[in-house]
């Protein structure tokens, strides 16, 4: 469980919203102490739900260019490889209702498995570039090519936004301590599938 050095606003003391986000976390994932910290800033976590979720995930202006679906991978990737156990718990279910099979999400450590198609390889490969270990990201003319074939430069530019927001997001959680980790899922400390974890 997160021990953070920032003070925690007590459940009762919380504005409706984030009062009712930090019961529904602590159901899917026995987890609510971010809720409890941004307490002491309401409008940082609702700018955060308004436009990371509702402009550029749900694209609720209609104005984004990424199916959902890709994004989903993208999400998934990255908290399965930074290792965020509450991302992972939210994230493996929607995979799996978004169609993304058991298998595949249990394959996610690996961006070359046969499981998944060449326009899918291609996304799991962008998104190591922007997991919170890889200190040097480049995306080269061979990835590039690989995603041209299947995603126009706007698109590719929307996927990129999108796994930096991602990380960065985890980034802050885990730097201030405000969630709880598991291990990366290809750390060979790992004993469970993410779909053993969390979509029992």
């Amino acid at each position: 469980m997160p021990n953070p050095l920032l003070g925690r606003v007590a459940p009762e003391a919380l504005p409706d919203d984030l009062r009712a986000l930090r019961e529904a976390s602590i159901d899917v994932a026995g987890d609510g102490v971010r809720l409890e910290v941004f307490g002491h800033h309401p409008a940082l976590y609702r700018w955060y739900q308004a436009n990371f979720y509702g402009a550029l995930f749900d694209n609720a202006g209609g104005d984004m260019v990424v199916d959902r679906k890709w994004k989903e991978l993208v999400r998934l990737k990255l908290s399965l490889t930074n290792g965020c156990f509450v991302c992972n718990a939210h994230n493996v279910p929607a995979a799996l209702a978004t169609g993304w099979s058991q298998a595949q999400i249990d394959a996610m450590g690996d961006a070359s498995s046969p499981l998944f198609g060449a326009q899918e390889q291609a996304v799991l490969a962008l998104s190591e570039l922007f997991v919170i270990r890889n200190a040097d990201p480049l995306l080269t003319p061979a990835l590039y090519a690989r995603l041209a074939v299947h995603f126009s430069d706007a698109e590719i530019l929307e996927l990129g936004f999108f796994a930096t927001i991602v990380s960065g997001w985890t980034k802050l959680v885990f730097a201030y301590d405000l969630i709880t980790r598991e291990c990366a899922i290809d750390s060979p400390e790992r004993t469970a599938s993410p779909t053993a974890t969390h979509a029992a």
